[in-house]
């Protein structure tokens, strides 16, 4: 008779590896990459829709100083950002955004500067064009390295699909539309044109992730055992519904008439609901499910800076730059009105 023999296995939680400021970075870097992608198609259309670009812009700007201020904070050794330069692996993903980020950022600003001198002198510029088109280039590689620098790892199954950058990319879309609708004041004929476009952006997001989700892939059927195994799980997507269809309801209104402010600021709130809460939901919560070991990795989040005060503050931030730029930007152009 063989004797019982009886094994033991341990398992250790890990912690997560992406804090917070991730998301934050997520967040704020698709937005400012959709809003240069539409802020270049309005140039060089050559329309004279001089408040829809600069409003595009000023949002483009804001979000783009945001991002990487986040991802700064997100960076465990900070100081070894350097290597990205002094020692170039181009077959990674990371070396990339360390090239692309920076130029982004300074494409921008050079656009925007551009586009405030053409508001007080009124002489347009010829490099204005090759400034959109080089930030609209920088937005493409950035959208491309933020899906696929997650995208591609297999070990987390989840993260595991083309359709993680594409639905990245349409969550962050439909937000930058809604802000513009809050931007635009008077103009009830662009913000119809402005809502439709969000509503198709939603739909075709909802295409995206259900055919993530129902297909027959690893990153699908982790999808689906997560959601059959996890009540959080089941509840984020909840959310995702909830505010998918606040979002839908409120399009599909304003497409026929105009809607108040007020109604456009909730409209504007549950689109960055939704897009902040997709990327929360697969970063973060992502990351607790088992990669190495058989158990889930919990995760509470802190009221520090790795947790409460680093949402709110990051948030915080991007409204003080909006306000920054906007009363700079008034303030010289009532010096110049005024001589």
């Amino acid at each position: 008779m063989q004797p019982l023999i009886i094994e033991e296995v341990l398992t250790r939680p890990q912690a997560i590896s992406w804090l917070p400021w991730a998301v934050q970075y997520f967040f704020f870097i698709g937005i400012a990459a959709c809003a240069a992608l539409f802020g270049c198609v309005l140039h060089w259309r050559k329309q004279d829709n001089a408040a829809l670009e600069n409003l595009t812009l000023l949002i483009a700007l804001t979000c783009a100083i945001t991002a990487p201020l986040a991802l700064t904070a997100d960076l465990h050794q900070t100081a070894r950002v350097w290597h990205f330069y002094a020692y170039p692996t181009p077959w990674s993903w990371m070396p990339w955004g360390a090239l692309f980020l920076p130029l982004f950022t300074a494409f921008l600003g050079f656009w925007f500067l551009a586009m405030v001198l053409n508001k007080l002198t009124h002489k347009s510029y010829t490099v204005t064009k090759w400034l959109a088109l080089a930030s609209a280039l920088c937005a493409i590689g950035l959208l491309v390295y933020t899906g696929r620098e997650v995208s591609i790892v297999e070990a987390r199954p989840l993260w595991f699909s083309y359709a993680f950058p594409l639905a990245m990319f349409l969550s962050a879309l439909q937000t930058f539309f809604a802000l513009l609708i809050v931007g635009i004041r008077h103009d009830v004929a662009l913000q119809h044109k402005l809502a439709g476009g969000q509503l198709v952006t939603l739909l075709a997001l909802a295409a995206v992730v259900v055919f993530w989700a129902s297909g027959n892939t690893l990153s699908g059927a982790a999808i689906r055992q997560w959601l059959t195994l996890s009540a959080s799980a089941r509840n984020y997507a909840v959310g995702w519904l909830a505010f998918w269809l606040i979002s839908v309801l409120f399009c599909a209104v304003a497409v026929r008439r105009p809607l108040s402010l007020p109604s456009r600021a909730l409209l504007a709130l549950s689109a960055m609901a939704l897009c902040w809460l997709m990327r929360w939901t697969l970063l973060i919560q992502g990351q607790t499910l088992p990669k190495f070991n058989a158990q889930f990795n919990p995760y509470t989040l802190p009221a520090g800076t790795d947790g409460w005060l680093a949402l709110l503050g990051t948030f915080g931030l991007w409204v003080a730059l909006l306000i920054m730029v906007r009363e700079t930007v008034n303030m010289f152009e009532r010096r110049v009105q005024h001589g």
